[in-house]
């Protein structure tokens, strides 16, 4: 688990908002705080679909983040911010797959729940912490050093100026 503090909040909204760069994440969930508070729930409701719309996507078990922006950004959209934002975005299981293989970790792909990023806005400040959820108890911490690491690549990538805390 590492924690980032973003030092430039409004070009990472920016990122976050208005470009693509976080659109193929999947969100587990989130809230937002403005002057209501709200509750996001990332599981996609498959009977919303119909079977051909279902089939043809390609993240069957959540919304990606390129479906929730609009959604999310109706909510904070005015003349303050919001109190909070929280939002905890995923790998995919063929991302988690992928980096378990790079990895070299002792363990299977089917004990790891998820490999989350947890992003938290407030008052100002902007925090991304990463962790891994597990179905028992894991010794072996290489998948998680690998996570890590891969985030940590993905803010250079991106080029979004952070601490490590």
């Amino acid at each position: 688990m590492l924690a980032f503090q973003i030092r430039e909040v409004k070009a990472f909204m920016a990122k976050l908002f208005q470009k693509n760069d976080f659109d193929r994440f999947p969100v587990k969930e989130g809230s937002v705080q403005t002057s209501a508070g709200y509750q996001i729930n990332g599981h996609r409701n498959k009977a919303f679909y119909a079977e051909e719309e279902y089939e043809a996507l390609v993240e069957k078990e959540f919304l990606t983040w390129e479906e929730m922006k609009p959604v999310v950004f109706q909510m904070i959209r005015g003349a303050k911010s919001p109190q909070l934002l929280q939002l905890v975005l995923q790998l995919t299981r063929s991302e988690i797959r992928e980096l378990l293989q790079i990895s070299g970790a002792g363990i299977q792909e089917e004990q790891i729940t998820g490999a989350y990023i947890n992003l938290r806005y407030q008052s100002g400040s902007l925090q991304l912490v990463t962790g891994v959820g597990y179905e028992t108890f894991v010794p072996d911490k290489a998948f998680e050093r690998e996570f890590d690491w891969y985030v940590r690549e993905i803010l250079k990538e991106k080029e979004i100026p952070f601490d490590e805390i």
